[in-house]
């Protein structure tokens, strides 16, 4: 991957039909799919949406976050640089599995409360997640 990509993840009140949904409007089967999370990897525009049920009191069709997929850990770094000289407070989670990848990551906040990650795919993984980090105990919106 040479190019930066949106992210958005959403809460799905019923995955299965959710999934369906989202690879006919893209016309492309998901890239990932498994009983608690689906995963779209469209080229044009670059985007990745995943899709997880929704948890709890969370609204159907509520906006988990948003993030960028970036090419290189050099980019993230100069993610992070960039947002730090613009005083934004960062929440950084290296070496994080999480929707079934291996993640170095980086959490920032807009000042309406929405999550934003920037991370760069190390690898794939068999699980959803590892069990909770110091950021995830803190804040779920991190391993959704």
């Amino acid at each position: 991957m040479t190019t930066n990509t949106m992210h958005v993840a959403l809460e799905v009140a019923d995955l299965t039909r959710s999934t369906a949904f989202y690879g006919a409007l893209f016309g492309l089967p998901a890239a990932k799919e498994h009983d608690d999370y689906a995963k779209f990897e469209v080229a044009d525009p670059p985007l990745i949406l995943s899709l997880q049920p929704a948890r709890g009191d969370v609204a159907r069709g509520a906006l988990s976050h948003m993030g960028v997929r970036l090419p290189s850990a050099a980019d993230l770094r100069a993610a992070r640089e960039r947002l730090e000289a613009a005083g934004v407070d960062l929440r950084e989670e290296p070496m994080t599995t999480c929707c079934y990848a291996v993640q170095d990551k980086l959490w920032a906040t807009d000042p309406d409360g929405n999550p934003w990650e920037f991370y760069v795919l190390l690898e794939d993984a068999d699980v959803h997640s590892e069990p909770a980090t110091e950021c995830c105990a803190s804040d779920a919106s991190c391993c959704p």
